[in-house]
């Protein structure tokens, strides 16, 4: 509570209202289809106001098997430590770790102030982490971090990063703390996130990889005719993951 600042919302209401007025009248059974809303995910609001993307359940379970699939020979079920800066309300971190990684019994270390590095490195400390979630201005912050710089990275053997493009500055100065590359892909909110990813074992830096299992994806132009390799234009993607809509 003392990290959101003060606000105001005349038209609010409080949670525990709604439950006390709702408590004690019949629940109606319902039979979730595949295809029915699982969460109303709302975008970064990048180019324009925020939209709540229409994650239905076989868009997030697709997407949860898709990142399992490409992290099976990298991390096993039951014994891996992830840690976990970014926030479980972030499509990121919901997908991969929330729910692909906990699903099968992996321990998430939750950062709740990546911001505070001191606070962060005292945590990390405590952990012989395995796995490691972040984006491009926290592995620049932590590798200029003498402490972090002197933790035990031996048991690390998995860095992903999404969420913005990831220099190759930052990646190889990360490799070089660390001795584990950074295995960079691409993704956003419509596609539950995941779109591609670099597979572990083969990692080019400065890419974000190829298209992650049942997922197409090519770029277009203005006209929507499809582009050769190496030009510029919009990138499309088509697969299970893709949102419903707006």
């Amino acid at each position: 509570k003392k990290m959101v600042p003060a606000y105001h919302l005349p038209d609010a209401v409080r949670f525990n209202d709604v439950l006390k007025k709702g408590h004690g009248r019949p629940v109606a059974e319902v039979s979730p289809d595949r295809a029915d809303v699982a969460v109303l995910q709302y975008t970064g609001g990048t180019t324009g106001v925020a939209k709540g993307a229409m994650l239905t359940h076989r868009n997030l379970i697709a997407n949860m098997l898709q990142c399992r699939a490409l992290m099976a020979s990298n991390l096993n079920e039951g014994s891996e430590i992830l840690i976990t800066p970014l926030p479980l309300y972030h499509i990121y971190a919901f997908t991969f770790h929330c729910m692909a990684m906990m699903l099968i019994g992996n321990h998430n270390v939750l950062i709740s102030n990546p911001r505070d590095l001191p606070a962060m490195v005292k945590e990390l400390s405590k952990w012989k982490f395995s796995g490691f979630v972040g984006l491009n201005t926290l592995f620049v912050a932590l590798c200029n971090n003498e402490a972090f710089r002197n933790l035990d990275f031996s048991a690390l053997k998995v860095t992903l990063s999404g969420g913005m493009a990831l220099q190759l500055a930052a990646a190889e100065r990360w490799k070089q703390v660390t001795n584990c590359p950074i295995c960079e892909g691409y993704g956003m909110t419509e596609t539950s996130p995941v779109a591609t990813v670099n597979p572990i074992q083969k990692i080019q830096m400065g890419t974000i990889g190829i298209p992650v299992p049942s997922t197409l994806c090519r770029v277009i132009d203005d006209a929507g005719n499809e582009l050769a390799f190496g030009e510029t234009g919009e990138l499309c993607v088509k697969g299970p993951q893709v949102m419903k809509g707006y």
